[in-house]
Parts: C-alpha cells; sequence; structure tokens
C-alpha cells in the first residue's frame, strides 16, 4: 500500500516521501518502478506521434526514404518500448552520480543511494507531466497533427521561442510547469534530508539544469519532441 501512497504524497505531501527516504523506510527500486511505468507509457502513446512528425519533417525526402524510416520505427518500436526501463535506469544513475559529486561536497551525510531514491521520485513527478501532454495530444486527435509544434502542449515557455533557434527553444522549454515543480522538490529533499542550507540546496541543482537544458537543446537539433 506504501507503493501507491508514496506516488500520491510526492504531489501532495513531499515531506512524508522525504522523511521515508531520511530514514530508509524507502529505497530507490521502488521509485525506480513508478518512472519505468510513466515512461513505457509515455513512449508508447508517443509512438503514433513520431509516426507523424517522421513523415512532416521528411516531407522534402523521397518517399521511398519516408517509407524505409517509417518501416524501421514499425520494426523496433516494441524493442524501444522493452528496454525504456533499462535506459531510464542508466540515464538516472549517470545524471544522479554526476549531480551527486557537489552534493557530498555540501553535505557530508549525504549518501547516494538516498540521493538517487529522491531524483527518482521527483523524476515521477516531470514523467506524469510528459504524460499529461502526450494524453491531451492524443486526444486531441492525431488528425490535427499537420506541423510539429501541434504535437506539443504549450506547458513551458518554448512557446516563446523561434522556430530557427534550438538552443532557445531548450532554455525555455525548460521552463516547463512539471519540470520546475519536480526541480523545486529536489530542493526542498536536499534540505530536509540532508540538512542543507537553501543556498546549497540551489548550488546542487545547477549541474542538474545545465544537464537538463543541454538534453533538451540536443533534442531541438535533431528534431525531437522535446
Amino acid at each position: 500500500m506504501n507503493f501507491l501512497n508514496r506516488f500520491v504524497w510526492i504531489f501532495v505531501s513531499p515531506s512524508r516521501v522525504f522523511d521515508d527516504i531520511k530514514e530508509h523506510r524507502v529505497l530507490w527500486v521502488q521509485p525506480y518502478l513508478i518512472f519505468s511505468v510513466l515512461t513505457m507509457l509515455v513512449t508508447w502513446l508517443s509512438m503514433p506521434v513520431q509516426r507523424i512528425l517522421i513523415e512532416y519533417n521528411a516531407q522534402d525526402l523521397p518517399s521511398e526514404q519516408v517509407d524505409k524510416q517509417l518501416e524501421m520505427m514499425d520494426k523496433f518500436g516494441l524493442i524501444q518500448l522493452i528496454l525504456v526501463p533499462a535506459g531510464v535506469l542508466l540515464v538516472s544513475m549517470v545524471v544522479a552520480a554526476l549531480c551527486y559529486i557537489l552534493v557530498t561536497v555540501l553535505a557530508r551525510t549525504a549518501t547516494f543511494k538516498q540521493f538517487f531514491t529522491l531524483t527518482l521520485f521527483t523524476s515521477v513527478v516531470s514523467t506524469t507531466g510528459q504524460l499529461l501532454s502526450t494524453v491531451i495530444v492524443r486526444a486531441r486527435g492525431l488528425d490535427r497533427i499537420m506541423e510539429a509544434k501541434d504535437a506539443q502542449m504549450a506547458l513551458s515557455l518554448k512557446v516563446l521561442a523561434p522556430e530557427n533557434s534550438a538552443a532557445l527553444r531548450g532554455l525555455l522549454g525548460s521552463f516547463e510547469f512539471f519540470a520546475c515543480w519536480a526541480f523545486v522538490l529536489i530542493a526542498l529533499g536536499l534540505m530536509r534530508i540532508f540538512g542543507m542550507t537553501r543556498g546549497a540546496a540551489i548550488a546542487a541543482l545547477v549541474p542538474m539544469w545545465i544537464i537538463y537544458v543541454a538534453a533538451l537543446i540536443v533534442g531541438e537539433i535533431f528534431g525531437g519532441m522535446g
């Protein structure tokens, strides 16, 4: 029952989750499973949208090449879905490990397991935002997707960026409601779990935010959905 309770608590009563992490009453496996399931749902729901975007982005390519891309997507779509849990774990561990270097300097009592568990719980929040956006796009109808911006929800400031600036679109895209919520939760968690000051917690967020912005910019450069 605590499995479902903590999923709700991270949204409505995050201090209860932070206390469970601090007292070692919950391990990283629990938020990892929730995070993986949510990411798999986002991936599965996004596949038809990605198919339409491939057709849109490849308008100037020969039809044979477009058909080949769509065939590859159909062929490896299931494999992509199956590999989501492994990808989520690998990326999350690498990002957490990089950021933990600064966290452990600012808070000597911090352990990697606790920090990793915290980041996974906050990832549940940001991924819920992605799921909500994807569901809304699908609910509006795939037939309404005529260009890339039709496959995006205006939950971030990216709508203010010019189409030809991947860097600016990635930067403004980082100011997304659920992502900002997740970063705030990380700061609050660092303060409550490890006793960090507010300034130290904010400083610890800087490398995580930089990595996040860099990932969004790369996604924009390669024509991702952001």
